[in-house]
């Protein structure tokens, strides 16, 4: 029988635990993230465009319910979930590229987000025209 040192066995059983809980970061969160980013940086972006609050709050909402569905703390989802900062660059980046947005203009940045209102995208369902 292989006997393991004391402090051994001690850090093993409380890093264990933690590494285990980590988990992949839900889809519908990943993507909820981006969305609300994207629609905030074109809304700061585009004069035309905002970001409608009562639509972000009910994301969040649903967002957080289905977060508690799946049993994940709501105080710091983040912190039981791996590392998906990738994740999220990739979609900014799928985003910029579907646009081509590298070194847009406002106007460029504008028609991107009518796009995406126009195609109801979750991007596109955050914004809203403004009232001239």
């Amino acid at each position: 029988m292989i006997r393991l040192p004391a402090y051994v066995l001690a850090v093993s059983l409380l890093a264990g635990p933690a590494l285990a809980e980590l988990r992949a970061a839900p889809d519908y969160f990943v993507g909820a993230i981006i969305s609300t980013d994207v629609a905030q940086a074109i809304a700061v972006n585009c004069p035309k465009l905002s970001v409608n609050p009562l639509i972000a709050q009910e994301m969040s909402e649903k967002v957080m319910a289905w977060l508690d569905d799946d049993g994940v703390d709501q105080s710091d989802p983040v912190s039981e979930m791996v590392d998906f900062s990738d994740r999220l660059q990739a979609l900014q980046h799928r985003f910029m590229d579907k646009h081509d947005l590298e070194g847009a203009n406002s106007a460029q940045v504008c028609a991107a987000g009518f796009k995406e209102m126009k195609s109801k995208t979750d991007i596109g369902n955050l914004l809203v025209e403004v009232a001239k």
